[in-house]
């Protein structure tokens, strides 16, 4: 993060209002309205919803005394406000800006009086066909209102704007964008730190006669690695006083056309696409929040990048992927839709809004620098590429596509490729796709082509977990690709035109409260950490002519033993079906065993007839073809059993119908140590796990958020799919509640939302059930 060490930030404390007027600007109306930053214009439901409902003028207004020194100059910054802003200070217009997702700031010295001053935003949060991505339908929201933070910064007359450091092969490179408002030269001192500790101090002379100056020294650090993401601390001295300030790191990045290379080391890129918004506040959520969908994708489904889809996301989630090395595409405005000569020079400055803000994070490896899936116009890409490259002569720049033979202007070829239908190649291969050779990398696929709810039939998750791990197996399968990016980390609110009618997009290998479905395991299962997980209840009923064919288990284990209620079936190794993953599926298709032939009278080669011709029902149903009626046929005539009887095989060793008792027993098995255990069985006893994901608060420049997930399960803690409890939530002390207080469990789980009201103490959260009483979780804030 740049910054000096003189901000105040403005976050709490807004007046709102959801309308505008003009005469607001003089005369604020009486509210007893006041809002925190991140603030969205209005808090929407779950579902079911008219998307237009956020889409208004709302105006807010703040209050603000400053100590104004005279040798000093003010700039107020917005880090981001949806989608077109104007602020007054004192009533005086000092700057309008077009565009949700980028930075903007005022020099607002001028304006500012010793006295107690007033600013005034008027946020227009209307489509407007002249602000990207509108202009067209967009399948996303983009929701309304102040959504990110806001503060002053006093600085020098002449001051650092921005500062771009590139280490790499024991080479800094120190460039320096000034404001000189009286050209000098001025000395000064910078400082490099790791984890707070002094490594290195150079003297050097900042001239501000020049619009920029690149400082170039040598010194030896540690790279940037996915494993360990070194990160290093920049300072600027003048006098003992830091006048700016930035993280940064040493990696080198190359794009070769067969794969992408961090610190000349090939790495299998294997991700998913997010979007930034979050259920009832959309896009208003802080740090915390942000931080912890950087975790969610990095430690919970295993990725090593992800796509910013579509648009640069928040300073504080880019923040999370450099401290834990999560690797990114950072992604300007758009989708679909170009729009007219003054549209594509906006979306040009948002392309040197983006690199300006973010050009310091190492994990950002590519910009996108396309309106994502639109058609190719080389006179507009070629501009926005040059953009790129003006402030960015390292990294790589890349330009989302959905159709085949288009134009390359980027550096790589970057394309959503949606081939794959469940029974059919998972990937096209690059040379079907490009005109001509170049690096290539996949950043969509699935999503759309199959739309998966957490409520749905086990069926159809367990296919949309096949589809996520077929895509995947021909991505590591084509030495050509750099890797596939999947749609998407969450399902996510969308317009009318997209998503199941319901305003939702259940394209997310995970639900829209970042539970995790069936298909988040064909991620997490590629790590290393050891992971199991079944992708089955086992409930026959759930089934299509209650046959249950195979069970998926998702590991990357050696093997997984397998039992039934503590009888060996057998061990079951990773799949062939996908020997181009790091860590195959293990596919368990036999559920019989040895049972046969210890329990029964046939020999062996009979007790194999009747486990052959049992299996093939299991697999293929009851029409047997002849060589299996043969095999029956045998068994039957020789040991003199009636059809009942043969029945009776099938329902003991393949239906388990009428068994008292049921438990299905996987162990994960590595170095020959069981190092994982889930048993599933029939339901005898269920409850609520309430989960929280940090029993700790604690605020920073504004409020910070908690998530809380709430769970129907069994006694083994396994969700109930199909559960839609009721629950009734409360909340005491220093918290408050986001969105709703009345919720339905969705495929037997939902999440929901405290945060904290710049008060400390300690929170009480009550989720209340008819069924199951009265759970509390308590949370501290600091």
């Amino acid at each position: 993060m740049n910054q000096s060490n003189h901000r105040t930030y403005i976050n709490h404390d807004w007046h709102y209002i959801n309308d505008y007027q003009d005469r607001y600007i003089s005369a604020f109306p009486k509210t007893n309205e006041k809002v925190s930053l991140p603030h969205t214009n209005i808090e929407l439901p779950l579902n079911y919803f008219d998307e237009k409902s956020y889409q208004f003028v709302s105006a807010y207004e703040r209050k603000l005394k400053v100590e104004k020194k005279t040798d000093k100059r003010y700039i107020l910054h917005f880090e981001g406000v949806m989608a077109y802003a104007e602020v007054y200070l004192n009533q005086t217009l000092v700057g309008s800006h077009k565009g949700g997702y980028t930075p903007f700031s005022f020099d607002v010295t001028k304006y500012l009086t010793k006295e107690e001053n007033t600013i005034f935003v008027k946020v227009d949060s209307t489509e407007r066909t002249d602000i990207p991505p509108h202009g067209f339908v967009v399948d996303y929201l983009t929701y309304g209102g102040i959504y990110r933070e806001v503060y002053l910064e006093e600085v020098d007359e002449n001051f650092i704007k921005h500062g771009l450091i590139d280490a790499r092969d024991g080479q800094l490179d120190v460039r320096l964008l000034f404001n000189a408002e009286k050209p000098s030269k001025e000395e000064v001192i910078i400082i490099i730190e790791q984890d707070g500790r002094e490594i290195k101090e150079i003297d050097c002379t900042l001239d501000y006669h020049q619009n920029e100056q690149t400082l170039s020294y040598n010194i030896d650090l540690q790279t940037w690695t996915l494993d360990n993401p070194v990160l290093y601390t920049l300072k600027i001295l003048r006098q003992g006083e830091t006048i700016y300030q930035t993280n940064f790191a040493s990696r080198t990045l190359t794009w070769k056309e067969d794969g992408f290379y961090l610190n000349n080391k090939r790495i299998q890129l294997k991700g998913l696409n997010r979007h930034q918004s979050y259920p009832y506040v959309g896009y208003a959520m802080p740090s915390s929040m942000q931080k912890l969908d950087a975790d969610i994708l990095k430690y919970e489904l295993g990725c090593n990048i992800v796509r910013s889809s579509h648009y640069p996301p928040s300073k504080h989630f880019l923040d999370r992927c450099d401290e834990i090395g999560l690797l990114v595409f950072n992604e300007l405005p758009g989708w679909q839709h170009i729009g007219d000569e003054d549209w594509q020079d906006l979306s040009v400055l948002h392309v040197k809004e983006m690199i300006l803000r973010d050009y310091n994070h190492p994990s950002i490896i590519i910009w996108g620098t396309r309106i994502n899936e639109s058609k190719d116009m080389d006179s507009f890409y070629q501009r926005t590429h040059d953009m790129a490259k003006q402030y960015d002569h390292y990294r790589a720049t890349g330009g989302v596509r959905n159709f085949k033979q288009s134009s390359l202007i980027e550096d790589v070829y970057t394309y959503n490729d949606f081939v794959h239908r469940g029974n059919n190649i998972g990937l096209e291969p690059p040379k079907k796709v490009r005109k001509q050779q170049s690096p290539y990398l996949v950043t969509e696929y699935n999503g759309h082509m199959y739309p998966t709810k957490s409520f749905d039939d086990e069926a159809h998750r367990v296919s949309q977990l096949k589809r996520h791990l077929a895509v995947q197996q021909d991505a590591h399968k084509h030495q050509d690709i750099a890797g596939a990016i999947g749609w998407c980390m969450a399902d996510y609110n969308t317009h009318k035109d997209f998503g199941s009618g319901d305003k939702i997009c259940y394209h997310g290998v995970m639900d829209i409260f970042r539970i995790p479905k069936y298909a988040s395991a064909a991620y997490r299962s590629q790590s290393e950490e050891p992971y199991m997980k079944v992708a089955s209840n086992i409930q026959i009923g759930d089934f299509e002519a209650s046959e249950i064919k195979d069970v998926y288990v998702l590991t990357n284990a050696e093997y997984i033993k397998f039992y039934i209620n503590d009888d060996f079936i057998g061990d079951f190794y990773p799949s062939e079906q996908y020997i181009h993953l790091p860590h195959p599926p293990v596919i368990i298709n036999d559920f019989i065993g040895h049972l046969i032939h210890e329990h029964e009278t046939f020999s062996t080669k009979d007790a194999d007839r009747v486990k052959s011709v049992l299996l093939h029902i299991m697999h293929h149903g009851m029409k047997l073809p002849l060589k299996e009626k043969l095999k029956m046929l045998i068994v039957l005539m020789k040991y003199k059993m009636s059809i009942d009887e043969a029945a009776k095989l099938y329902e003991k060793y393949v239906g388990k119908w009428g068994m008292e008792s049921l438990e299905y027993r996987f162990e994960a098995v590595k170095n020959e140590q069981v190092i994982l255990k889930e048993i599933i069985g029939p339901l005898k006893e269920t409850s609520l796990l309430v989960e929280v994901n940090n029993h700790i608060i604690k605020e920073t420049s504004t409020y910070e958020v908690a998530r809380v997930t709430i769970k129907h399960v069994d006694q083994y803690q396994h969700i109930l799919p199909y559960s839609s409890e009721v629950i009734h939530v409360e909340v005491e002390g220093p918290i408050q509640l986001i969105g709703p207080n009345l919720l339905a469990l969705r495929g037997g789980s939902i999440g929901l939302y405290v945060k904290s009201i710049h008060q400390k103490g300690t929170g009480t959260i009550k989720i209340h059930s008819q069924r199951y009483g009265t759970k509390e979780v308590q949370l501290e804030v600091k």
